[in-house]
């Protein structure tokens, strides 16, 4: 038997008395031995350890006892066979606390990496053509109020590349309407940009790096195929992680879309993603003949321009520093080694 404090559930007077089990029953008797109460061991509900606060056995009617003696009571419940919940060992265990917060760690962890990548291309799949191609008119009026300026490239320049990237055989795409308009980049300078539905921006600036040809091909099948995995949509869903969940569950995205002009502004696609866009391209122009390797001198070129950029005193003073096609595109040397190998 183990002292305890008894509360009759009528009075707030406390009785000391004793608990002992007898007969798979729950026996109380006061300091001299008189029996005050006995109960059938499931007609009583023992609470949860909670470090160092008194333990409860209540009864059927309100009554109940507090045990303060934690070392005895847990001996008495262990002889009757009593197992505490997974819950209140855990409480009580610094192993399965810290085993707790490692799954915790790591149900987050594939949750940012694997579930909210997958989560967000499921949504950016789900967008109606008509919503992905307003989305795009948006996002075009951003770039012009403001960001960019009206092309100065001259139009049979312009109308080459057009027809060049029309005639390219492509992966059959029927979502997507594409078309190029020129910009002069301003602030984003040598670029390229894959809108919502199909339109592909480019710069002024990077037709004067990249030129008409097979270079400027593999850019345009590079940024078509952005726009046929949504990607930009993808990324801009993914970022708005609380907003998408909440979009995926009651249906509702256009709180998530109606930030996706801003958003493209400030895109930075994923390595994965670029990935994805260099097999597309690859797959182009392999397709139509055209050496996968261009598409990797063109890089190198925007590299080269950014580092002569970084380390020109007179950089600040250029329009174009070449080095915003890299920052909206993150690229490796793996990147470049595949488009290379790709070619041969």
């Amino acid at each position: 038997m183990i002292p305890v404090t008894y509360f009759d559930g009528r009075t707030s007077r406390a009785h000391p008395a004793t608990l002992a089990v007898e007969a798979r029953q729950a026996v109380l008797r006061d300091p001299g031995g008189a029996e005050l109460r006995r109960a059938a061991l499931s007609d009583v509900r023992v609470s949860e350890r909670v470090r160092r606060a008194p333990r409860l056995v209540t009864f059927a009617d309100g009554a109940f006892c507090e045990i303060n003696d934690h070392a005895a009571f847990d001996h008495m419940l262990a002889a009757t066979g009593h197992r505490e919940g997974l819950v209140s060992r855990a409480q009580n265990s610094w192993r399965l606390a810290g085993m707790a917060v490692a799954a915790l760690v790591a149900v987050l962890v594939l949750g940012y990496y694997v579930l909210l990548p997958w989560g967000a291309g499921v949504m950016a799949r789900t967008v109606p053509a008509e919503v992905e191609a307003h989305l795009g008119r948006l996002t075009l009026a951003s770039l012009d109020n403001g960001v960019v300026k009206p092309t100065q490239l001259p139009q049979a320049e312009q109308e080459r590349i057009r027809q060049g990237f029309a005639a390219l055989r492509r992966p059959p795409d029927a979502g997507h309407d594409y078309q190029i308009l020129f910009r002069q980049g301003g602030e984003i300078g040598a670029n390229a940009l894959a809108l919502p539905g199909g339109t592909i921006v480019v710069t002024d600036e990077l037709v004067s790096l990249a030129g008409t040809g097979a270079g400027m091909m593999g850019v345009l099948a590079h940024e078509a195929g952005h726009v046929a995995r949504r990607h930009g949509l993808q990324q801009v869903i993914q970022a708005s992680a609380l907003g998408a969940l909440s979009a995926y569950l009651f249906g509702d995205i256009s709180t998530v879309l109606a930030g996706v002009p801003a958003a493209m502004l400030t895109l930075r696609y994923s390595r994965d993603h670029e990935r994805e866009a260099d097999d597309f391209a690859i797959e182009v122009m392999q397709r139509n003949g055209l050496p996968p390797a261009a598409l990797a001198d063109v890089l190198v070129r925007l590299e080269q321009r950014a580092s002569a950029g970084a380390t020109s005193s007179a950089s600040e003073a250029a329009p174009d520093r070449g080095q915003d096609f890299l920052s909206t595109h993150p690229h490796t040397q793996a990147r470049i080694d595949a488009l290379r190998r790709a070619g041969r």
